[in-house]
Protein backbone atom coordinates (compact mmCIF):
# COMPACT_ATOMS: atom_id res chain seq x y z
CA UNK A 1 0.00 0.00 0.00
CA UNK A 2 1.41 3.52 -1.07
CA UNK A 3 1.93 6.63 1.53
CA UNK A 4 -1.00 7.99 -0.08
CA UNK A 5 -3.73 4.95 0.29
CA UNK A 6 -2.31 4.49 3.75
CA UNK A 7 -2.79 8.26 4.93
CA UNK A 8 -6.33 8.01 2.88
CA UNK A 9 -6.97 5.00 5.27
CA UNK A 10 -5.57 6.28 8.37
CA UNK A 11 -8.02 9.39 7.80
CA UNK A 12 -11.04 6.99 7.26
CA UNK A 13 -10.47 4.95 10.33
CA UNK A 14 -11.55 8.31 11.93
CA UNK A 15 -14.98 7.91 11.04
CA UNK A 16 -15.59 11.19 9.34
CA UNK A 17 -19.29 11.39 7.71
CA UNK A 18 -19.76 11.20 3.55
CA UNK A 19 -19.70 14.93 3.60
CA UNK A 20 -16.11 15.52 5.65
CA UNK A 21 -14.83 12.77 3.65
CA UNK A 22 -16.14 14.31 0.16
CA UNK A 23 -14.55 17.91 1.41
CA UNK A 24 -11.84 16.32 2.54
CA UNK A 25 -10.59 14.18 -0.43
CA UNK A 26 -12.32 16.92 -3.07
CA UNK A 27 -10.18 17.43 -6.41
CA UNK A 28 -11.30 20.84 -6.54
CA UNK A 29 -8.47 23.17 -5.86
CA UNK A 30 -11.63 25.78 -4.78
CA UNK A 31 -14.88 25.89 -3.51
CA UNK A 32 -16.70 27.14 0.38
CA UNK A 33 -17.49 24.34 2.76
CA UNK A 34 -20.41 25.62 4.42
CA UNK A 35 -20.18 23.95 7.77
CA UNK A 36 -23.07 23.90 10.43
CA UNK A 37 -21.99 24.95 14.07
CA UNK A 38 -20.27 21.12 15.57
CA UNK A 39 -20.09 19.60 12.28
CA UNK A 40 -16.28 18.94 12.79
CA UNK A 41 -15.31 22.57 10.48
CA UNK A 42 -11.86 22.80 11.94
CA UNK A 43 -11.62 19.15 12.18
CA UNK A 44 -12.04 18.56 8.40
CA UNK A 45 -10.14 21.83 7.26
CA UNK A 46 -7.28 20.17 9.24
CA UNK A 47 -7.28 17.06 7.12
CA UNK A 48 -8.32 18.77 3.94
CA UNK A 49 -4.41 20.31 4.73
CA UNK A 50 -2.92 17.40 5.90
CA UNK A 51 -4.15 15.55 2.19
CA UNK A 52 -3.36 18.22 0.38
CA UNK A 53 -0.29 18.44 2.00
CA UNK A 54 0.77 14.83 1.94
CA UNK A 55 -0.18 15.01 -2.13
CA UNK A 56 0.99 18.48 -3.35
CA UNK A 57 1.84 18.71 -6.89
CA UNK A 58 3.39 21.88 -7.10
CA UNK A 59 7.10 22.86 -8.42
CA UNK A 60 7.31 25.45 -6.00
CA UNK A 61 5.44 26.80 -2.48
CA UNK A 62 3.68 25.43 0.16
CA UNK A 63 0.09 25.59 1.63
CA UNK A 64 -1.06 28.01 3.93
CA UNK A 65 -3.83 26.96 6.35
CA UNK A 66 -5.06 30.04 8.49
CA UNK A 67 -7.86 31.17 10.99
CA UNK A 68 -8.27 33.60 13.61
CA UNK A 69 -7.78 31.91 16.90
CA UNK A 70 -4.82 30.61 18.42
CA UNK A 71 -7.45 27.62 20.23
CA UNK A 72 -7.62 26.48 15.84
CA UNK A 73 -4.11 27.02 15.40
CA UNK A 74 -3.18 24.56 18.23
CA UNK A 75 -5.92 22.19 17.10
CA UNK A 76 -4.33 21.56 13.67
CA UNK A 77 -0.84 20.87 14.83
CA UNK A 78 -1.89 18.53 17.67
CA UNK A 79 -3.87 16.65 14.74
CA UNK A 80 -1.28 16.97 11.85
CA UNK A 81 1.58 15.57 14.59
CA UNK A 82 -1.21 13.11 15.75
CA UNK A 83 -1.54 11.15 12.23
CA UNK A 84 2.63 11.52 11.98
CA UNK A 85 2.86 14.34 9.22
CA UNK A 86 4.69 16.69 11.71
CA UNK A 87 6.77 17.97 8.97
CA UNK A 88 3.65 19.23 6.87
CA UNK A 89 3.85 22.39 9.91
CA UNK A 90 7.22 23.21 8.58
CA UNK A 91 8.62 25.19 5.42
CA UNK A 92 7.38 25.38 2.85
CA UNK A 93 3.88 25.07 4.60
CA UNK A 94 2.33 27.54 6.96
CA UNK A 95 -0.21 26.87 9.93
CA UNK A 96 -0.84 30.77 11.50
CA UNK A 97 -3.62 33.18 12.75
CA UNK A 98 -4.55 35.45 9.85
CA UNK A 99 -2.56 38.21 11.37
CA UNK A 100 0.43 36.45 12.11
CA UNK A 101 0.43 35.72 7.96
CA UNK A 102 0.04 38.90 7.55
CA UNK A 103 2.68 40.40 9.55
CA UNK A 104 5.72 37.59 8.78
CA UNK A 105 5.11 37.50 4.76
CA UNK A 106 4.01 41.08 4.16
CA UNK A 107 4.28 43.99 6.43
CA UNK A 108 7.55 43.37 8.11
CA UNK A 109 9.72 41.93 5.01
CA UNK A 110 8.07 44.96 3.06
CA UNK A 111 6.04 47.39 5.12
CA UNK A 112 8.84 49.99 5.01
CA UNK A 113 8.88 50.22 1.61
CA UNK A 114 5.26 51.55 1.25
CA UNK A 115 6.44 55.34 2.61
CA UNK A 116 9.93 55.05 2.38
CA UNK A 117 10.61 54.86 5.99
CA UNK A 118 13.77 53.72 7.70
CA UNK A 119 11.94 51.86 10.26
CA UNK A 120 10.06 48.62 9.77
CA UNK A 121 6.29 48.73 10.66
CA UNK A 122 5.47 47.53 13.88
CA UNK A 123 1.67 47.18 16.10
CA UNK A 124 1.19 49.97 17.93
CA UNK A 125 0.85 49.17 21.47
CA UNK A 126 -0.43 52.38 23.42
CA UNK A 127 -0.03 56.35 23.10
CA UNK A 128 2.64 58.35 25.10
CA UNK A 129 1.62 61.75 25.59
CA UNK A 130 3.55 63.42 22.93
CA UNK A 131 1.66 61.13 20.58
CA UNK A 132 -1.84 62.92 21.81
CA UNK A 133 0.20 66.37 20.98
CA UNK A 134 1.97 65.61 17.55
CA UNK A 135 -1.25 67.73 15.29
CA UNK A 136 0.60 65.33 11.91
CA UNK A 137 -1.44 62.44 13.66
CA UNK A 138 -4.79 63.59 14.27
CA UNK A 139 -8.07 63.54 12.01
CA UNK A 140 -11.19 65.35 12.99
CA UNK A 141 -15.22 64.74 13.53
CA UNK A 142 -18.03 66.89 14.19
CA UNK A 143 -19.92 66.77 17.69
CA UNK A 144 -23.15 68.15 18.98
CA UNK A 145 -22.94 71.57 18.47
CA UNK A 146 -20.75 71.87 14.89
CA UNK A 147 -17.69 71.88 17.25
CA UNK A 148 -14.72 69.43 16.07
CA UNK A 149 -12.66 66.67 18.18
CA UNK A 150 -9.49 65.28 17.35
CA UNK A 151 -9.40 62.17 16.68
CA UNK A 152 -5.71 60.27 17.18
CA UNK A 153 -4.10 57.98 13.79
CA UNK A 154 -4.47 54.86 16.00
CA UNK A 155 -7.99 55.40 16.39
CA UNK A 156 -9.01 56.05 12.80
CA UNK A 157 -10.30 53.14 10.77
CA UNK A 158 -9.88 52.64 6.87
CA UNK A 159 -12.30 51.01 5.05
CA UNK A 160 -13.26 50.36 1.08
CA UNK A 161 -16.21 53.02 0.30
CA UNK A 162 -16.81 52.77 -3.46
CA UNK A 163 -13.65 51.57 -5.15
CA UNK A 164 -12.06 54.38 -2.82
CA UNK A 165 -10.40 54.22 0.58
CA UNK A 166 -12.32 56.45 3.24
CA UNK A 167 -11.40 56.92 7.27
CA UNK A 168 -13.76 56.80 10.19
CA UNK A 169 -13.48 57.16 13.84
CA UNK A 170 -13.40 54.24 16.22
CA UNK A 171 -16.90 53.74 18.07
CA UNK A 172 -14.25 55.20 21.24
CA UNK A 173 -14.58 58.62 19.26
CA UNK A 174 -17.93 58.37 17.23
CA UNK A 175 -17.35 56.18 14.62
CA UNK A 176 -18.25 58.99 12.15
CA UNK A 177 -16.49 59.13 8.94
CA UNK A 178 -13.53 61.70 8.57
CA UNK A 179 -12.03 64.17 6.33
CA UNK A 180 -9.02 64.92 6.36
CA UNK A 181 -7.41 68.65 6.05
CA UNK A 182 -3.66 68.80 6.43
CA UNK A 183 -2.36 65.56 5.08
CA UNK A 184 -3.62 61.98 6.15
CA UNK A 185 -2.63 61.06 9.73
CA UNK A 186 -2.42 57.57 8.90
CA UNK A 187 0.03 58.13 6.20
CA UNK A 188 1.83 59.58 8.31
CA UNK A 189 1.45 57.08 11.27
CA UNK A 190 3.07 54.33 8.95
CA UNK A 191 6.05 56.72 8.29
CA UNK A 192 6.45 56.63 11.59
CA UNK A 193 6.99 52.97 11.73
CA UNK A 194 3.40 52.34 13.21
CA UNK A 195 0.01 50.52 12.69
CA UNK A 196 -3.05 49.94 15.12
CA UNK A 197 -4.82 46.25 14.92
CA UNK A 198 -7.70 48.08 12.86
CA UNK A 199 -4.96 49.16 10.31
CA UNK A 200 -2.69 46.00 9.63
CA UNK A 201 -4.52 44.32 6.66
CA UNK A 202 -4.99 47.70 4.83
CA UNK A 203 -1.29 47.94 5.30
CA UNK A 204 -1.16 44.72 3.93
CA UNK A 205 -2.95 45.26 1.12
CA UNK A 206 -1.62 49.30 0.67
CA UNK A 207 1.80 47.10 0.15
CA UNK A 208 0.64 44.47 -2.41
CA UNK A 209 -0.92 47.22 -4.55
CA UNK A 210 1.74 49.84 -4.61
CA UNK A 211 3.99 46.87 -5.20
CA UNK A 212 2.32 44.30 -7.11
CA UNK A 213 5.58 42.16 -7.98
CA UNK A 214 5.11 41.37 -4.23
CA UNK A 215 1.72 39.96 -4.52
CA UNK A 216 3.21 37.59 -7.81
CA UNK A 217 6.13 36.32 -5.36
CA UNK A 218 3.41 36.16 -2.54
CA UNK A 219 0.97 33.79 -4.84
CA UNK A 220 3.61 31.76 -5.71
CA UNK A 221 5.25 31.78 -2.39
CA UNK A 222 1.89 29.80 -1.65
CA UNK A 223 -0.19 28.64 -4.56
CA UNK A 224 -2.92 27.05 -2.18
CA UNK A 225 -4.79 28.76 0.90
CA UNK A 226 -7.30 27.34 2.82
CA UNK A 227 -9.19 29.65 5.20
CA UNK A 228 -10.78 28.92 8.54
CA UNK A 229 -13.17 30.41 10.32
CA UNK A 230 -13.94 32.86 6.80
CA UNK A 231 -17.02 34.34 7.69
CA UNK A 232 -15.09 36.40 10.27
CA UNK A 233 -13.01 38.06 6.95
CA UNK A 234 -13.12 41.46 7.15
CA UNK A 235 -13.25 43.31 4.15
CA UNK A 236 -9.95 44.12 3.63
CA UNK A 237 -8.87 40.21 3.93
CA UNK A 238 -11.41 39.73 1.42
CA UNK A 239 -9.48 42.26 -0.85
CA UNK A 240 -6.67 40.41 0.08
CA UNK A 241 -7.20 37.02 -0.70
CA UNK A 242 -8.89 38.23 -4.19
CA UNK A 243 -6.06 40.24 -5.08
CA UNK A 244 -3.83 36.72 -4.04
CA UNK A 245 -6.38 34.74 -6.12
CA UNK A 246 -6.05 37.44 -9.04
CA UNK A 247 -2.06 36.29 -8.99
CA UNK A 248 -2.88 32.41 -9.59
CA UNK A 249 -3.13 31.39 -5.76
CA UNK A 250 -6.14 28.80 -5.11
CA UNK A 251 -8.38 29.58 -2.14
CA UNK A 252 -10.94 27.21 -0.29
CA UNK A 253 -13.14 28.95 2.28
CA UNK A 254 -14.37 27.42 5.03
CA UNK A 255 -16.86 28.82 7.25
CA UNK A 256 -20.71 29.76 8.16
CA UNK A 257 -22.18 32.63 7.14
CA UNK A 258 -24.83 32.40 9.91
CA UNK A 259 -22.19 32.75 12.78
CA UNK A 260 -20.83 36.13 11.15
CA UNK A 261 -20.76 37.95 14.57
CA UNK A 262 -18.08 40.60 14.44
CA UNK A 263 -19.63 42.82 12.25
CA UNK A 264 -17.70 45.36 14.59
CA UNK A 265 -14.10 44.02 13.12
CA UNK A 266 -16.11 44.77 9.00
CA UNK A 267 -16.64 41.24 9.04
CA UNK A 268 -19.63 40.91 6.71
CA UNK A 269 -22.16 37.98 6.67
CA UNK A 270 -22.64 38.15 2.58
CA UNK A 271 -18.83 38.06 2.06
CA UNK A 272 -18.98 34.17 1.47
CA UNK A 273 -22.07 33.99 -1.05
CA UNK A 274 -20.86 37.05 -2.58
CA UNK A 275 -17.13 35.51 -2.87
CA UNK A 276 -18.78 32.17 -3.98
CA UNK A 277 -20.56 33.65 -6.70
CA UNK A 278 -17.77 36.12 -7.84
CA UNK A 279 -15.10 33.12 -7.88
CA UNK A 280 -17.47 30.68 -9.60
CA UNK A 281 -16.61 28.05 -7.23
CA UNK A 282 -18.95 25.52 -5.63
CA UNK A 283 -20.69 24.80 -2.60
CA UNK A 284 -20.24 21.67 0.03
CA UNK A 285 -22.06 21.43 3.09
CA UNK A 286 -21.08 19.99 6.29
CA UNK A 287 -24.62 20.26 7.65
CA UNK A 288 -24.51 17.83 10.59
CA UNK A 289 -24.01 18.94 14.45
CA UNK A 290 -21.42 17.03 16.23
CA UNK A 291 -22.66 18.61 19.40
CA UNK A 292 -26.75 19.53 19.49
CA UNK A 293 -29.07 16.64 19.82
CA UNK A 294 -31.76 16.27 17.51
CA UNK A 295 -34.15 18.44 19.72
CA UNK A 296 -32.20 21.57 20.41
CA UNK A 297 -30.93 21.69 16.60
CA UNK A 298 -34.67 21.04 15.80
CA UNK A 299 -35.61 24.37 17.68
CA UNK A 300 -33.01 26.45 16.62
CA UNK A 301 -32.88 25.53 13.03
CA UNK A 302 -36.06 27.97 12.92
CA UNK A 303 -33.31 30.85 14.76
CA UNK A 304 -30.84 30.60 11.77
CA UNK A 305 -33.14 29.69 8.89
CA UNK A 306 -30.83 27.13 7.99
CA UNK A 307 -33.10 24.39 7.13
CA UNK A 308 -30.30 21.78 6.93
CA UNK A 309 -28.95 21.88 10.05
CA UNK A 310 -29.47 18.64 11.88
CA UNK A 311 -28.55 17.28 15.25
CA UNK A 312 -26.34 14.08 16.27
CA UNK A 313 -28.58 12.09 18.15
CA UNK A 314 -31.52 11.77 20.87
CA UNK A 315 -32.14 13.45 23.79
CA UNK A 316 -30.34 11.95 26.94
CA UNK A 317 -33.82 12.19 28.86
CA UNK A 318 -37.27 14.74 28.36
CA UNK A 319 -35.33 17.60 30.27
CA UNK A 320 -32.60 17.31 27.81
CA UNK A 321 -34.16 19.74 24.86
CA UNK A 322 -34.65 23.63 24.24
CA UNK A 323 -36.63 26.22 26.96
CA UNK A 324 -37.67 29.41 27.08
CA UNK A 325 -38.44 31.02 30.78
CA UNK A 326 -39.71 34.05 31.68
CA UNK A 327 -37.99 36.70 33.67
CA UNK A 328 -39.22 39.99 35.58
CA UNK A 329 -35.75 40.74 37.57
CA UNK A 330 -33.15 43.17 36.09
CA UNK A 331 -30.63 40.73 37.41
CA UNK A 332 -32.02 37.81 35.79
CA UNK A 333 -32.48 35.86 39.30
CA UNK A 334 -35.67 33.74 37.97
CA UNK A 335 -34.61 32.59 35.03
CA UNK A 336 -30.59 31.80 36.69
CA UNK A 337 -32.34 29.57 39.72
CA UNK A 338 -34.87 28.01 37.18
CA UNK A 339 -32.21 27.40 35.40
CA UNK A 340 -29.88 25.43 38.55
CA UNK A 341 -32.92 23.66 39.35
CA UNK A 342 -32.99 22.66 35.53
CA UNK A 343 -29.71 20.98 35.50
CA UNK A 344 -30.01 18.89 38.63
CA UNK A 345 -33.77 17.96 36.87
CA UNK A 346 -31.40 17.03 33.89
CA UNK A 347 -28.47 15.53 34.97
CA UNK A 348 -26.15 17.91 34.41
CA UNK A 349 -23.69 19.31 36.41
CA UNK A 350 -23.22 23.11 37.06
CA UNK A 351 -19.51 22.93 36.37
CA UNK A 352 -20.62 21.65 32.49
CA UNK A 353 -22.83 24.81 32.53
CA UNK A 354 -22.89 28.23 31.27
CA UNK A 355 -24.56 31.56 31.46
CA UNK A 356 -24.05 33.17 27.86
CA UNK A 357 -25.12 37.30 27.69
CA UNK A 358 -25.77 38.97 24.51
CA UNK A 359 -23.84 42.39 26.48
CA UNK A 360 -21.29 43.39 29.05
CA UNK A 361 -24.75 44.96 30.80
CA UNK A 362 -26.32 41.53 31.81
CA UNK A 363 -23.04 40.05 32.59
CA UNK A 364 -22.12 42.31 34.97
CA UNK A 365 -25.67 42.48 36.13
CA UNK A 366 -25.35 38.89 37.11
CA UNK A 367 -21.68 38.85 38.12
CA UNK A 368 -22.10 42.04 40.77
CA UNK A 369 -22.47 45.98 40.53
CA UNK A 370 -19.88 48.43 39.41
CA UNK A 371 -19.06 51.55 40.56
CA UNK A 372 -16.50 52.83 38.30
CA UNK A 373 -17.42 53.33 35.50
CA UNK A 374 -17.78 56.65 36.54
CA UNK A 375 -14.02 57.31 37.18
CA UNK A 376 -12.01 58.87 33.98
CA UNK A 377 -8.48 58.40 32.57
CA UNK A 378 -5.93 56.22 33.58
CA UNK A 379 -7.43 55.68 36.76
CA UNK A 380 -10.57 53.96 35.21
CA UNK A 381 -8.13 51.66 32.93
CA UNK A 382 -6.36 50.64 36.29
CA UNK A 383 -10.01 49.70 37.87
CA UNK A 384 -10.64 47.95 34.48
CA UNK A 385 -7.79 45.87 34.45
CA UNK A 386 -8.68 45.35 38.84
CA UNK A 387 -12.01 44.30 37.41
CA UNK A 388 -11.31 41.81 34.47
CA UNK A 389 -8.40 40.09 36.95
CA UNK A 390 -10.19 39.55 39.75
CA UNK A 391 -13.43 38.82 38.58
CA UNK A 392 -13.37 37.59 35.23
CA UNK A 393 -9.77 36.06 35.93
CA UNK A 394 -8.29 37.27 32.76
CA UNK A 395 -4.89 37.79 33.86
CA UNK A 396 -3.71 38.48 30.19
CA UNK A 397 -6.11 41.10 29.55
CA UNK A 398 -5.36 42.93 32.70
CA UNK A 399 -1.64 42.65 32.26
CA UNK A 400 -2.76 44.33 28.56
CA UNK A 401 -4.67 46.89 30.46
CA UNK A 402 -1.99 48.30 32.87
CA UNK A 403 0.82 48.14 30.01
CA UNK A 404 -1.66 50.48 28.24
CA UNK A 405 -1.76 52.49 30.75
CA UNK A 406 1.65 52.96 32.12
CA UNK A 407 2.71 53.53 28.26
CA UNK A 408 0.48 56.56 27.82
CA UNK A 409 1.66 58.25 31.65
CA UNK A 410 5.21 57.99 31.15
CA UNK A 411 6.44 60.13 28.27
CA UNK A 412 9.82 58.77 27.53
CA UNK A 413 9.94 57.83 24.37
CA UNK A 414 13.80 56.75 24.32
CA UNK A 415 12.80 54.11 26.44
CA UNK A 416 9.75 52.94 24.57
CA UNK A 417 11.38 52.89 21.58
CA UNK A 418 14.09 50.64 22.95
CA UNK A 419 12.07 47.86 24.38
CA UNK A 420 10.20 47.63 21.05
CA UNK A 421 13.06 47.39 19.05
CA UNK A 422 14.27 44.43 20.79
CA UNK A 423 10.75 42.76 22.58
CA UNK A 424 12.88 39.12 23.17
CA UNK A 425 15.49 41.41 24.62
CA UNK A 426 17.13 41.48 28.66
CA UNK A 427 15.40 44.81 28.92
CA UNK A 428 12.21 43.73 27.55
CA UNK A 429 11.78 40.75 29.15
CA UNK A 430 12.55 42.49 32.96
CA UNK A 431 10.08 44.81 32.27
CA UNK A 432 7.14 42.51 31.18
CA UNK A 433 8.12 40.28 34.34
CA UNK A 434 7.89 43.47 36.41
CA UNK A 435 4.93 44.28 35.39
CA UNK A 436 3.63 40.88 35.77
CA UNK A 437 4.17 40.44 39.11
CA UNK A 438 2.25 43.70 39.41
CA UNK A 439 -0.67 42.95 37.39
CA UNK A 440 -1.16 39.11 39.71
CA UNK A 441 -0.48 40.04 43.29
CA UNK A 442 -3.25 42.55 45.16
CA UNK A 443 -0.03 43.96 46.62
CA UNK A 444 0.40 45.55 43.05
CA UNK A 445 -3.05 46.37 41.93
CA UNK A 446 -5.62 46.75 44.75
CA UNK A 447 -8.40 44.39 44.56
CA UNK A 448 -11.40 46.07 42.92
CA UNK A 449 -13.28 45.07 46.29
CA UNK A 450 -11.86 47.81 47.90
CA UNK A 451 -14.19 51.19 48.53
CA UNK A 452 -12.99 53.73 46.16
CA UNK A 453 -11.11 56.10 48.38
CA UNK A 454 -8.71 53.14 49.35
CA UNK A 455 -8.24 51.43 46.33
CA UNK A 456 -7.13 54.87 44.48
CA UNK A 457 -4.41 55.93 47.75
CA UNK A 458 -3.05 51.85 47.32
CA UNK A 459 -2.91 52.22 43.28
CA UNK A 460 -0.80 55.26 43.82
CA UNK A 461 1.58 53.93 46.23
CA UNK A 462 2.05 51.01 45.00
CA UNK A 463 2.56 52.73 41.58
CA UNK A 464 5.66 54.56 42.56
CA UNK A 465 8.13 51.47 43.23
CA UNK A 466 6.86 49.63 40.02
CA UNK A 467 7.54 52.57 37.77
CA UNK A 468 11.25 52.73 39.49
CA UNK A 469 11.79 48.82 38.84
CA UNK A 470 10.64 48.98 34.98
CA UNK A 471 13.53 51.42 34.72
CA UNK A 472 11.66 54.77 33.93
CA UNK A 473 13.90 57.46 35.28
CA UNK A 474 11.24 60.49 34.84
CA UNK A 475 8.23 59.79 37.49
CA UNK A 476 5.25 62.14 36.81
CA UNK A 477 3.51 63.44 39.49
CA UNK A 478 0.70 60.14 40.25
CA UNK A 479 -1.97 62.82 42.12
CA UNK A 480 -2.12 64.09 38.44
CA UNK A 481 -2.81 61.02 36.74
CA UNK A 482 -4.58 59.17 39.48
CA UNK A 483 -7.38 60.90 40.41
CA UNK A 484 -10.47 60.31 41.63
CA UNK A 485 -12.83 62.27 39.19
CA UNK A 486 -16.09 60.84 38.58
CA UNK A 487 -16.75 59.24 41.64
CA UNK A 488 -19.20 61.15 44.22
CA UNK A 489 -18.57 60.99 47.43
CA UNK A 490 -20.60 58.01 48.22
CA UNK A 491 -19.56 56.18 45.29
CA UNK A 492 -15.77 56.47 47.43
CA UNK A 493 -17.31 55.05 50.08
CA UNK A 494 -18.82 51.96 47.92
CA UNK A 495 -16.23 49.05 46.34
CA UNK A 496 -15.20 49.50 42.64
CA UNK A 497 -16.83 46.10 42.61
CA UNK A 498 -19.19 44.40 44.72
CA UNK A 499 -19.41 40.85 43.92
CA UNK A 500 -23.26 39.03 43.51
CA UNK A 501 -23.09 36.10 45.99
CA UNK A 502 -26.83 34.52 45.30
CA UNK A 503 -26.25 33.40 42.34
CA UNK A 504 -24.88 29.63 41.03
CA UNK A 505 -21.15 29.36 40.42
CA UNK A 506 -21.84 28.70 36.89
CA UNK A 507 -19.90 30.26 34.68
CA UNK A 508 -20.54 32.99 32.69
CA UNK A 509 -19.75 34.48 29.81
CA UNK A 510 -20.37 37.08 26.20
CA UNK A 511 -21.73 35.06 23.61
CA UNK A 512 -18.33 36.15 21.37
CA UNK A 513 -16.22 34.55 24.44
CA UNK A 514 -17.31 31.33 23.51
CA UNK A 515 -17.78 30.75 20.00
CA UNK A 516 -16.25 27.87 18.74
CA UNK A 517 -17.20 25.96 22.04
CA UNK A 518 -18.97 22.68 23.29
CA UNK A 519 -21.08 23.37 26.83
CA UNK A 520 -23.32 20.80 28.17
CA UNK A 521 -25.96 22.91 29.00
CA UNK A 522 -26.34 26.72 28.06
CA UNK A 523 -28.46 29.39 29.31
CA UNK A 524 -29.06 32.41 26.98
CA UNK A 525 -29.72 36.02 28.25
CA UNK A 526 -30.54 39.27 26.58
CA UNK A 527 -32.29 42.62 26.63
CA UNK A 528 -36.01 43.18 25.36
CA UNK A 529 -34.46 44.54 23.00
CA UNK A 530 -31.93 42.04 21.32
CA UNK A 531 -35.05 39.07 21.35
CA UNK A 532 -37.59 41.68 19.94
CA UNK A 533 -34.95 42.15 17.16
CA UNK A 534 -34.37 38.51 16.94
CA UNK A 535 -38.31 37.88 16.25
CA UNK A 536 -38.47 40.33 13.96
CA UNK A 537 -35.31 39.27 12.01
CA UNK A 538 -36.70 35.61 11.65
CA UNK A 539 -40.24 36.63 10.94
CA UNK A 540 -38.89 39.15 8.21
CA UNK A 541 -36.41 36.79 6.88
CA UNK A 542 -34.03 39.32 7.58
CA UNK A 543 -29.76 37.64 8.19
CA UNK A 544 -29.13 40.22 10.93
CA UNK A 545 -26.20 40.55 13.65
CA UNK A 546 -28.52 39.82 16.64
CA UNK A 547 -29.72 36.55 14.73
CA UNK A 548 -26.58 35.44 14.03
CA UNK A 549 -25.79 36.43 17.85
CA UNK A 550 -28.53 34.20 19.33
CA UNK A 551 -27.94 31.22 16.78
CA UNK A 552 -24.22 31.20 17.72
CA UNK A 553 -25.16 31.38 21.79
CA UNK A 554 -27.85 28.49 20.95
CA UNK A 555 -26.11 26.33 19.56
CA UNK A 556 -23.05 25.74 21.85
CA UNK A 557 -25.67 23.42 23.81
CA UNK A 558 -24.61 20.03 23.71
CA UNK A 559 -27.96 19.09 26.23
CA UNK A 560 -30.17 21.54 27.28
CA UNK A 561 -30.47 24.84 25.95
CA UNK A 562 -32.41 27.52 28.12
CA UNK A 563 -33.18 31.03 27.06
CA UNK A 564 -34.37 33.64 29.34
CA UNK A 565 -37.02 35.84 28.33
CA UNK A 566 -38.16 39.04 29.57
CA UNK A 567 -41.54 39.70 31.13
CA UNK A 568 -42.33 42.47 28.26
CA UNK A 569 -40.73 40.15 25.25
CA UNK A 570 -42.16 36.88 27.05
CA UNK A 571 -45.91 38.20 26.67
CA UNK A 572 -45.68 39.40 23.79
CA UNK A 573 -43.57 36.57 22.01
CA UNK A 574 -43.56 33.47 24.14
CA UNK A 575 -45.84 31.46 21.15
CA UNK A 576 -43.87 32.18 18.30
CA UNK A 577 -40.89 30.53 20.36
CA UNK A 578 -43.06 27.57 21.63
CA UNK A 579 -44.24 27.10 17.51
CA UNK A 580 -40.49 26.71 17.00
CA UNK A 581 -40.06 23.63 19.22
CA UNK A 582 -39.20 25.73 22.61
CA UNK A 583 -40.97 24.77 25.34
CA UNK A 584 -41.57 26.67 28.93
CA UNK A 585 -40.36 25.87 31.69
Amino acid sequence: MSQTEQLREQILSQNPTDQQRDAIFADELEFLLRASPGSGKTWTSCRRFIWRGANWHHKVGGLALLSFTNTAIREFHEATIKVGRRELLSNPNYVGTFDSFVERFIITPFGHLLNGSAKRPKLFLAPRPGDWNNKKLQGWTEVTGGKKRPVPAWEIIPFPDNGKVAFRASSRFGGKTLSFQWGNPVAEFFRLGYYSHAQRVYLACSILFARPHIADCLARRFPEIIVDEAQDTNIWLLILLNFLREKGTKVTLVGDPDQCIYEFSMADATSLPALKEKWDIPERPLSRSFRCNNAIADSVRHISGNESFEGCGESLNEHCSSFIVREVDNAFSGCISSFEAHLARAGISQGGSAILCRAHQQLEAIRGVVNYTALQGLTKEMALAAFHRDVRKDYKKAFQIIEHAIREMIDEPDFWDALDDDPEGEASTEFKLNLWKFTKSQDGLPSVGENGTVWIDQLKTNLAPLLKELGITSIPKLGQKIRRTGLDQQQLALPLFQLQTLFPHIRQETIHQVKGESIDAVLVLGSTKFFNSVVTAIEGGENTEERRLAYVAMTRARHALVVGLPASHFDNHAEKWISWGFRTI
